[in-house]
């Protein structure tokens, strides 16, 4: 008996200890080598289920995440580690294989927007095995931007249409080689299309001007039918599980039933109360649409927040699911039909798992945001982070546990694109990007405290960079009129909220960065120049062409103040060094293949972290300019903040997401 229960002790410690071996939180899903943790799932994309049912894969800017079906549960992350975003995605018939749909693109900066231009290899459908992320084949584009790939039921042909365009592209799933194109009738372009489940036809929903579904042979590519009867676009068109009907969503706010057979209006599933006879446009447009597998019920998903089930017999609405904040991008069925996955957009970014018996919410998928700016907290506990137009929040995250702990959401409608904690920690301050507004928060309650207003409402200025002084009194704001190519240098007192103008005229300010004793403050610009400018005269020290090509991307004062390193913009791979007190040059530090996006001094000196658009940081040595060490990122770099201790690195992607990286000290520095 005792060696009974002593046996199953010891089994119970080893088991517990295998799952925490093999359990792996999300923040530690495929990393590149050296970082410790991700924050942030990158921007939502679509939502899948696999064909068994057992998974939902969900796309990001980042990769495809999988989660249980049932629970909702994060199971793993196929990451890409080539650049490409994979929205548009599709699983094979057989669930063995993903194509997904993206672009490698070239980043430019230019102040705080981020531009994107086709690279050499353009764009791709890329197949991979599920299990082992192995490439299979790749479908070379060229030019075509996908917005929607899917299977034949076969699996043996994919077939891809792009933005603003009205042609389906059919290609072969094996090869990669072009089977042909359907070309639609009419000005509209292809918002969805879907193969019948005999995979001999294609049914496409047109937008822009037509707001008419097509059907194509499959094989010949021949015309068939036109779907007519709404009134604006289709955004969304879905077979029956027999193949008999289809359903398609529109921006008029119905779901239509078509016969396939005749290609004739079968039923309009839309609310009939009279203020909706009266005014019609209280109908919100229909995203997508998606039939159950017994073909008993549809869901549409709708721009006002809501998931409708319509009963397809009787054509009466079933139930209404209210859950999500934002418009409801997407629906899907799982193949037992039990469950509903729905994926919001704007404001959103969650995605949601839904009984489909009782109505009921199985679980919420949360992570979902692009981050367009971070910050470290002086105490290194939290990290800041703030999002984009579509998430609209200002984020801490908890560093030790890697957890997100707080959102706020007051005054923070846009992009927040530069963000900077005041001295003593309690202050965050943030460049928002729609309205060219500072905005202070407290960091610890989240209260606004106070909004400085655009100096200029013109559409072409912009805020590129903003920095506090040592003191805590005074935020530096620069930028300028981007197309004129001018510039403006303010200060603002934090407590009054008085402006004081440091520099008005040519050449547009991207960076600025204050001396550690608070007396100069340091500027690059567009014209490859930087300055220093006293901040009680604001008389200019120092004015120094430095020959980076593309403008100075960014700077930083050493802590000691003697030296300032600049990194270079568009196509300049540069870090230099110069004297802070003279201007003289003193070092070039070279290793980037691509922009040099971010520059970092360590807090103790010693040590320079620059970040690239060639997915790399490189820490340097600050005296001898000795390259030390190269942290290989997923994707472009775009900003590089130390810790306070040092010990740690975080960097933020064009992904949308951040990293955190463990910097190991050497045997000189212990």
């Amino acid at each position: 008996m005792k060696i009974s229960l002593f046996l199953r002790c010891t089994l119970l410690i080893l088991f517990v200890c295998c799952f925490s071996a093999i359990a792996q939180d999300s923040t530690q899903f495929s990393l590149p080598e050296g970082a410790i943790a991700r924050l942030g799932k990158g921007t939502l994309g679509k939502i899948r289920f696999s064909p068994d049912g057992s998974r939902l894969a969900v796309s990001s800017s980042i990769g495809i995440w999988f989660y249980d079906s049932q629970t909702g549960e994060e199971l793993d992350l196929l990451s890409y580690t080539d650049g490409i975003h994979p929205f548009a995605f599709a699983y094979s018939p057989d669930g063995n294989t993903i194509a997904s749909a993206g672009t490698n693109k070239m980043i430019v900066f230019t102040g705080t927007r981020e531009a994107r231009l086709p690279s050499i290899s353009g764009n791709i459908v890329q197949m991979r095995d599920v299990t082992t992320e192995e490439k299979r084949t790749t479908v070379s584009l060229q030019t075509q931007n996908v917005a929607s790939v899917i299977y034949a039921p076969d699996g043996n042909t994919i077939a891809t249409a792009r933005n603003r365009d009205n042609t389906v592209y059919l290609w072969d799933a094996a090869t990669g080689k072009s089977k042909g194109t359907l070309e639609r009738i009419g000005k509209g372009s292809v918002q969805s299309f879907v193969y019948a489940p005999d995979g001999n036809t294609i049914a496409t929903a047109g937008g822009w001007e037509d707001n008419v579904g097509q059907l194509w042979d499959a094989q010949t590519g021949a015309h068939k039918a036109t779907l007519t009867g709404h009134t604006n676009q289709v955004n969304s068109v879905v077979y029956s599980p027999d193949g008999n009907i289809i359903a398609s969503g529109g921006a008029d706010g119905t779901v239509r039933l078509w016969v396939v057979a005749t290609g004739k209006q079968k039923a309009v599933l839309v609310r009939t109360s009279w203020i909706h006879f009266l005014l019609p446009w209280l109908n919100f447009p229909v995203n997508s649409v998606a039939y159950s597998p017994d073909a008993n019920t549809i869901a549409a998903a709708s721009v006002d927040n809501m998931l409708r089930l319509w009963d397809t017999q009787t054509t009466k609405l079933k139930a209404t699911l209210a859950g999500h904040t934002g418009p409801v991008d997407s629906v899907a069925y799982s193949t037992d039909g039990k469950t509903i996955a729905t994926a919001g957009s704007w404001k959103d970014n969650t995605v949601r798992l839904w009984d489909a018996v009782t109505g009921e919410t199985r679980a919420v998928l949360t992570g979902y945001t692009h981050i367009s700016s971070v910050a470290y907290c002086t105490d290194g506990k939290t990290i800041a982070t703030g999002g984009d137009y579509r998430s609209n929040a200002l984020q801490l995250w908890d560093v030790p546990t890697r957890k997100l702990k707080t959102t706020y959401t007051e005054h923070t409608d846009g992009t927040l694109s530069s963000i900077v904690y005041s001295p003593d920690g309690k202050t965050i301050a943030a460049v928002g990007l729609e309205d060219n507004t500072v905005r202070l928060w407290s960091s610890g309650t989240g209260k606004h405290k106070a909004t400085f207003k655009p100096v200029s409402t013109k559409r072409e200025y912009d805020i590129s960079s903003v920095a506090y002084s040592p003191d805590g009194q005074t935020i530096a704001v620069v930028g300028g009129y981007y197309k004129q190519h001018k510039g403006t240098v303010y200060l603002w007192h934090v407590q009054t909220r008085k402006r004081k103008i440091i520099y008005e005229g040519p050449d547009y300010i991207s960076t600025v960065a204050y001396s550690p004793d608070g007396r100069t403050i340091a500027t690059g610009s567009w014209n490859s120049k930087i300055q220093v400018w006293h901040t009680v005269t604001g008389e200019e020290l120092i004015a120094r062409p430095t020959r980076h090509k593309g403008g100075v991307e960014s700077l930083a004062y050493s802590p000691d103040g003697r030296t300032i390193a600049t990194g270079g913009g568009y196509r300049d791979d540069i870090v230099q060094l110069w004297d802070a007190v003279t201007g003289e040059h003193k070092a070039r530090l070279r290793g980037h293949t691509k922009t040099v996006s971010s520059v970092a001094y360590s807090p103790d000196g010693k040590t320079i972290a620059s970040g690239s658009t060639d997915g790399t940081v490189r820490l340097w040595d600050a005296i001898t300019g000795e390259h030390k060490a190269t942290f290989i990122s997923h994707t472009d770099i775009v900003a590089v903040v130390y810790s306070p201790d040092g010990k740690m690195i975080a960097t933020r992607s064009t992904d949308g997401t951040v990293l955190l990286w463990e910097i190991k000290p050497t045997s000189e520095d212990e």
